[in-house]
């Protein structure tokens, strides 16, 4: 992103204080424009997302103009690490530029244990709004962490949450019958016990002590998303406009 802007055009014609001037009304002016884009995102990021928060919110950051060559450079961007969960230039990626949802750790985790096919193939959906630790326990409690507990991490043969969840795959019944894993005969049984006799749908559920509890529901394809933020549109609309106005104000002062 460039701009360009003739200060003579706004103000008229420059006398030598002003020229001195200008470089220092320039740099504030860029300053302030890349932190009001900062600012407005954290109004305009609740009308376009769902349930954004805070750490979304405040996810536009920059680094300060600096002087390279002739000319006056900085950088707006989206946060791009976390210390912990996932960088919101990565999960906003997809409503930016469109494409399929971005894969979450979760996702992620389903996937390299195999109960996600291929690299786009199935999705884990929650039928709710649920919280982070749900996540977590669904995940041991399928055995979907199975490599992090062999290692010795944890320091325990077993855990509270083993066998409180239940992953369902498409066709279980057929695969319980084919005869090639006891494990899914045994699988089969259980939710055919728990849940009327009858096999559920694909997904992951919450094991009580005479029923079932959905958790997540599996997905055939991955989800796509439309593009609904021109984020690079945005900010060069917003510092741009900023940027003009602060400098003629910077140079009139």
């Amino acid at each position: 992103m460039e701009i360009t802007f003739d200060p003579e055009q706004a103000i008229g014609k420059l006398n030598e204080l002003t020229k001195v001037q200008l470089p220092r009304a320039s740099y504030m002016a860029l300053n302030k424009s890349l932190f009001q884009t900062r600012e407005d995102f954290k109004q305009t990021s609740q009308s376009i997302f769902s349930q954004t928060v805070p750490f979304t919110r405040n996810s536009v950051l920059y680094d300060r103009p600096k002087q390279v060559g002739n000319e006056l450079q900085a950088r707006v961007y989206l946060r791009d690490s976390a210390t912990k969960g996932n960088a919101p230039a990565d999960y906003l990626r997809p409503q930016i530029t469109g494409g399929p949802v971005f894969p979450t750790r979760f996702q992620r985790r389903l996937r390299a244990r195999g109960f996600l096919g291929g690299s786009q193939g199935n999705y884990m959906r929650p039928v709710a709004k649920l919280s982070k630790g749900e996540y977590t326990k669904a995940l041991w409690g399928i055995s979907a962490m199975e490599d992090l507990r062999l290692s010795g991490k944890y320091g325990k043969s077993n855990y509270r949450t083993a066998g409180s969840y239940v992953f369902v795959p498409f066709n279980l019944h057929q695969l319980a019958v084919s005869g090639i894993s006891p494990e899914l005969k045994q699988r089969a049984a259980l939710v055919r016990g728990l849940n009327n006799g009858k096999i559920p749908a694909a997904g992951i559920y919450k094991v009580n002590r005479t029923s079932l509890a959905q958790r997540f529901v599996m997905l055939d394809d991955v989800p796509k998303v439309k593009r609904k933020f021109d984020f690079q549109a945005y900010a060069e609309d917003t510092v741009e406009s900023v940027f003009s106005r602060e400098l003629v104000k910077n140079i009139l002062r």
